[in-house]
């Protein structure tokens, strides 16, 4: 897995308390994500961010997405 911090376009659907990426677009394409395997809360860069670990179509690997809450501003972390 290659290390990656791209600002990322995420189309993100919401259900009730829930928040779930379905694609993903950067400069390497568009992704769709199948499902979120795992969602955490942590601190990165001194900022509060959620971490949504993505099964993607195409790709055996999960990518990791981080969601910066302060600034609304989704990040591809992993790739």
């Amino acid at each position: 897995m290659k290390l990656l911090r791209e600002k990322a376009n995420v189309l993100v659907l919401f259900q009730d308390t829930i928040m779930n990426p379905i694609m993903i677009m950067c400069s390497m394409g568009v992704f769709k994500v199948n499902r979120v395997i795992n969602i955490n809360k942590e601190r990165r860069y001194l900022r509060d961010c959620y971490i949504f670990l993505c099964s993607v179509e195409g790709r055996d690997e999960p990518i990791e997405l981080r969601w910066d809450i302060e600034g609304n501003i989704w990040f591809l972390e992993k790739f």
